[in-house]
């Protein structure tokens, strides 16, 4: 195949496609029509002698052509956009950028509201995509350029990534407002015998609580009667409603849910430490100019704004 006859646009519907899998998600991201990406993947499929994705029940799967070609282009492109985007007269009232943003659904609530009010505000070009994949997948993916920041509470990064500390957060404990035996106090033996849910997002190193209360029950020598294990917080305060069930959640998520009818907030009845809410970056977005714009942003709005127990 010969370069010169190749339209390089269409090198964007490809890098398009392989990061969502789908035609029409990277027709959205490009500002084009799903016919439009369909036809450019058929020019590149003429262009390549290959089919480059094959379609299956989870999305747009690459041929092995395309994982080959797939590292190379994206580094290529990775380097034309900070050619064009890294320039010294970065304003955000005119920049027309994606920023990619790995944070649990936690983590949505709370930051998503205030950050998009300010961008509105003073970056309406700015455009932000949330991605959620297990924690053991996010640093390669952030290395690769495939995730730009890192919302929350995390353990895993280490060479290679900045941090910084946002807030402190700490856990509380859930239950129906109606409670059958827990009324203003949680008492250990109120905690130790109820059923539980237990709230573990995918994103994020919350297991690191988990072990804390199992370690708590191993040695009160009781065994700990899960009902219920969600990745999710949405729809948490109507499950625990009604029921005489409890959930440890961050008081994050607490205060975001704290107008839910049918559930209280209560301190946990033991010793738990606190857990620091950052953002992380890889060290090849540490000086791209648009990123650290993005980052002043979003410390000035949340660092040290703590998240008040509910």
């Amino acid at each position: 195949m010969n370069l010169n006859t190749l339209d390089l646009n269409l090198l964007l519907v490809f890098e398009a496609v392989l990061r969502t899998g789908s035609t029409t998600l990277a027709g959205e991201q490009l500002g084009l029509t799903q016919s439009a990406v369909s036809n450019g993947l058929r020019r590149l499929r003429a262009a390549f002698d290959d089919p480059l994705f094959i379609k299956t029940p989870q999305g747009m799967s690459p041929t092995p052509t395309a994982e080959r070609l797939a590292t190379p282009l994206r580094e290529g492109l990775d380097r034309i956009r900070h050619a064009v985007e890294d320039r010294e007269d970065f304003i955000p009232s005119m920049a027309q950028r994606r920023f990619v943003l790995y944070a649990s659904d936690t983590g949505q609530r709370v930051f998503l509201p205030r950050l998009l009010a300010r961008l509105r505000r003073d970056a309406p070009g700015v455009q932000l995509i949330t991605h959620q994949v297990p924690a053991r997948d996010a640093p390669p993916l952030m290395a690769s350029g495939e995730i730009d920041l890192a919302l929350g509470f995390f353990l895993h990064f280490q060479a290679g990534f900045y941090r910084q500390k946002l807030f402190s957060d700490h856990y509380v404990c859930m239950v129906s407002a109606d409670h059958p035996a827990i009324r203003d106090d949680l008492t250990l033996r109120h905690y130790l015998h109820a059923p539980h849910a237990v709230y573990r997002p995918a994103v994020g190193s919350h297991a690191f609580f988990e072990d804390v209360i199992d370690k708590l029950f191993s040695e009160q020598d009781v065994q700990r009667q899960v009902v219920l294990r969600v990745t999710h917080g949405l729809g948490l305060p109507e499950i625990i409603a009604g029921t005489d069930m409890l959930v440890a959640v961050p008081a994050s998520l607490a205060q975001a849910c704290a107008g839910s009818p049918g559930v209280r907030f209560l301190p946990l009845p033991f010793d738990a430490p606190p857990v620091d809410i950052t953002q992380q970056w890889h060290e090849r977005f540490h000086r791209d100019l648009g990123h650290a714009w993005l980052r002043r942003t979003i410390a000035e709005l949340f660092q040290d704004g703590g998240a008040p127990p509910a």
